[in-house]
């Protein structure tokens, strides 16, 4: 495929079609079957196409989108113990379900909505329950740890760089592991990193940072990555290194990464408007004004758009 012999595919899409060939027969229900089958086609696989066409797929989303088939299917099981089609299930059917364990079962509301939006089962209200990360870690912890980036010669360049796209820029490795390097930019003595719309800018020492790892990045002087543009290449042709294989790198080097993105992004949205902040780092604008609101921000009633008229 990267040498254009053969079409380009999402190698963990066609892992999960696979895998859903060998699921969905075991089975025994046909009707059960059917809209297992019904679910998969129309609600999983098809965010699993949309999510590939913004870039290749990660394993930890495709175990995602599994577990969400599993859960159906023990939901299923769950209504025939008691003796209920999905066509005939309650809310107490519901609630039952959710009670053995919502964190486990949290899942399960992707089959629930689809299942309600495409008239296979009556309305029910799907119960919700906060799972937020316990808060973060404190300011000055994050800055510790961001001298350290700088002054620790012995940590690997390119986790040193990872690192700081979390720490400084509240990035979610998912996010991370995509950039490439056409997403960094010297323009005019300054070093921006292309997040969002605008342009981040990346200050000193990190500029030099970035600029000296886009000239040593790994992975790229093998026959398989010779012209690789991600910024993160990874082992396999064509492909970035995965989340996966970096969190368990950073964790070991005492760099935790989502109460690190945590207090990032806590910290970032007291320095300037949600609205703004959110275009500019790749996050939702519900999300940073949220943020801004528990954290005790000021920018509330900030109107975004163009106030130079």
């Amino acid at each position: 495929m990267q040498c254009g012999v053969l079409p380009s595919a999402d190698r963990h899409l066609l892992l999960f079609q696979r895998w859903l060939t060998e699921k969905l027969p075991t089975v025994s229900d046909p009707e059960c079957r059917k809209l297992l089958d019904l679910f998969a086609t129309w609600h999983i696989q098809r965010r699993l196409r949309a999510l590939a066409g913004h870039g290749p797929l990660t394993s930890s989303q495709t175990q995602q989108a599994r577990n969400k088939l599993c859960l159906a299917i023990s939901f299923l099981e769950h209504l025939a113990q008691r003796g209920r089609s999905l066509a005939h299930c309650t809310q107490a059917d519901v609630d039952t379900w959710y009670a053995g364990g919502y964190t486990a079962r949290r899942l399960t509301h992707s089959f629930l909505r689809w299942a309600v939006q495409s008239r296979h089962m009556p309305t029910v209200t799907i119960p919700h329950r906060s799972t937020a990360n316990p808060a973060p870690f404190p300011q000055h912890q994050r800055l510790a740890l961001l001298r350290q980036l700088v002054n620790r010669d012995d940590i690997p360049l390119q986790d040193r760089v990872a690192a700081v796209l979390v720490l400084l820029y509240a990035q979610p490795l998912t996010r991370i592991t995509r950039l490439s390097s056409d997403d960094v930019q010297h323009e005019d003595g300054k070093v921006l990193v292309r997040l969002g719309d605008p342009l981040s800018p990346v200050p000193a020492p990190f500029d030099g940072m970035l600029l000296n790892y886009l000239g040593q990045r790994p992975n790229t002087k093998t026959a398989t990555n010779p012209d690789a543009r991600w910024l993160f290449p990874g082992r396999r042709a064509g492909q970035p290194m995965t989340p996966e294989a970096m969190a368990p790198r950073l964790r070991q080097l005492g760099f935790p990464t989502r109460p690190g993105r945590t207090a990032a992004i806590r910290h970032i949205v007291l320095q300037a408007p949600a609205p703004v902040i959110a275009r500019m780092l790749g996050y939702n604008d519900d999300h940073t004004t949220r943020l801004a609101e528990e954290t005790g921000g000021t920018w509330r009633h900030y109107a975004p758009g163009d106030h130079s008229r």
